[in-house]
């Protein structure tokens, strides 16, 4: 017959056993650090969307609850946490088990025996009973939280893509994946709201690689639409690179979407691009120069022009514009022309005055702008949240990991916003939590072998220490003890 231990919480008969200096057993947690986010997750209501993550996949409850799975993958990403593989460094800190619904004995039971509460398979099989419709659901419900709180900022967005390749495998083992020339795996397309240092995702879409990003982006704006109605109601601008060039589909973006757009010419034989540079030598043109501060090429000279109602026309010569155009040079501060910067030709459905310096470089800033994509977002999901890394074969999996990642990387990013201190000096600023939420969540379990179970943060632990260690000196000292027997004792 099985043995059970129950382990009542009381932390201040813990305490006091502490303070006296008994013998007891406790156990670190790593993830200390991690309560600042873990906390503004909860009383934000972000930690509430993650974990109610319906597993609908699931035929019969027969294992661990949806939410306390959700909640173990939630702290695997935060932890940073590149493959489900090396999740053992979560699903074995007693802390982060307790907080997710493990019981005390649970936990204990698992640690008595050397073995995970949870093992990595069985956060795998978990994501991969996650539906595409349920992932779906679970992502709205996010963006609508943030929509609510009005922590979409601006109205200038960006679209952008990146490809998630398969290493050392072959195609046919992964659901879903594409093939693109030698390459195969995924490709994943991102709407972001980059309003600077608030970056936001509001939208994405996962294809086999060789699907087109400019389908993948009809993909979301479809879903946005449905979501949030006209998508020109609350989207003024969005800037796009060179590889969603289409003169139909930008047309289309400003007729029936109602949003401007910005974009670079995709190549330099189109008409456009002949029809501006031919415009750029007439004696009428007016150039404007500004400085400009880059963080990989430092200041430079930047010489621009800007012209009104430029015909677009497509490959069947179709007339979809007017539009306007802005042409840029750099040069370096000595009037240099830098030599591995080509002319740039930026198109958009923007008013555009040529005569005035302020709306020629407002085009352009708006390009550089979409730099936010990639330098503050692929580059900050695939370093810091590992992106590009493939949760499972399982296609569902694979989405499911990804809405897990993108959500805490909204959130992430609002808690650096609103909270840019130290943990200390945050936690207090927080609000109060949800009914049955802690913050502060305590990193040293201490067990009593009269069956109670306490919680501390490290302070909190160093503190009663150090009271129980001095008592043990008094009392040492007053019963006439050699300090050398003390520090024995001790």
């Amino acid at each position: 017959m099985k043995n059970w231990q129950l382990w009542r919480e009381d932390r201040a008969a813990v305490a006091e056993e502490l303070e006296e200096g008994h013998r007891l057993e406790g156990h670190n947690s790593a993830f200390g650090d991690n309560d600042l986010i873990v906390g503004f997750l909860m009383v934000e209501g972000f930690w509430s969307v993650l974990v109610e993550t319906e597993a609908d996949g699931l035929r019969k409850e027969n294992g661990y609850p949806a939410r306390i799975l959700n909640g173990l993958w939630a702290l695997c990403e935060l932890a940073g946490v590149e493959r489900i593989a090396q999740s053992g460094k979560v699903l074995g800190d007693e802390a982060l088990l307790r907080m997710v619904g493990f019981q005390a004995e649970q936990i204990e039971e698992a640690r008595a025996q050397g073995r995970l509460r949870v093992d990595p398979e069985t956060l795998a099989n978990h994501l991969g009973r996650i539906s595409q419709a349920s992932v779906e659901r679970s992502w709205w419900e996010h963006v609508k939280l943030l929509r609510s709180k009005r922590w979409y900022r601006g109205g200038v967005y960006a679209v952008d893509g990146t490809m998630i390749t398969i290493p050392y495998g072959r195609m046919g083992n992964y659901e879903g994946a594409g093939k693109m020339g030698e390459a195969c795996g995924y490709r994943l397309v991102v709407v972001l709201n980059i309003d600077e240092g608030h970056e936001r995702v509001v939208g994405w879409a996962l294809g086999p690689l060789a699907r087109s990003e400019k389908a993948l982006l009809g993909e979301i704006f479809k879903a946005l639409r449905e979501q949030f109605g006209r998508l020109g109601d609350w989207m003024k601008v969005l800037v796009m690179d060179r590889g969603y060039w289409g003169s139909a589909f930008l047309e289309s973006i400003k007729r029936d979407e109602g949003v401007d757009y910005v974009i670079r010419a995709g190549n330099d034989d189109l008409d456009i691009v002949s029809d501006v540079e031919g415009m750029s030598r007439l004696a009428s043109t007016v150039w404007h120069e500004v400085t400009e501060e880059h963080s990989r090429l430092g200041k430079m000279r930047v010489r621009m022009a800007g012209f009104q109602d430029v015909p677009m026309f497509d490959d069947n010569n179709m007339d979809h514009g007017p539009c306007q155009a802005v042409i840029a040079e750099e040069y370096d501060m000595q009037g240099r022309r830098l030599p591995e910067r080509p002319r740039f030709h930026y198109v958009t459905s923007l008013p555009v005055d040529p005569a005035s310096v302020e709306s020629v470089q407002a085009v352009r800033a708006y390009y550089r702008r979409r730099w936010a994509v990639e330098n503050q977002g692929f580059w900050v999901l695939t370093k810091r949240w590992n992106l590009d890394t493939l949760a499972a074969r399982n296609l569902n999996a694979i989405r499911a990991r990804l809405n897990f990642a993108l959500q805490l990387y909204n959130a992430e990013n609002c808690c650096v916003w609103k909270h840019p201190g130290s943990f200390q000096e945050e936690l207090p600023r927080l609000k109060r939590p949800p009914k049955g939420e802690r913050l502060g969540r305590p990193s040293i379990m201490i067990y009593t072998p009269e069956g109670k179970v306490g919680a501390f943060q490290v302070n909190e632990y160093t503190s009663l220490i150090r009271k129980a260690f001095k008592a043990k000196v008094r009392q040492g000292l007053g019963q006439g003890q050699s300090i050398e027997d003390i520090l024995r004792d001790l």
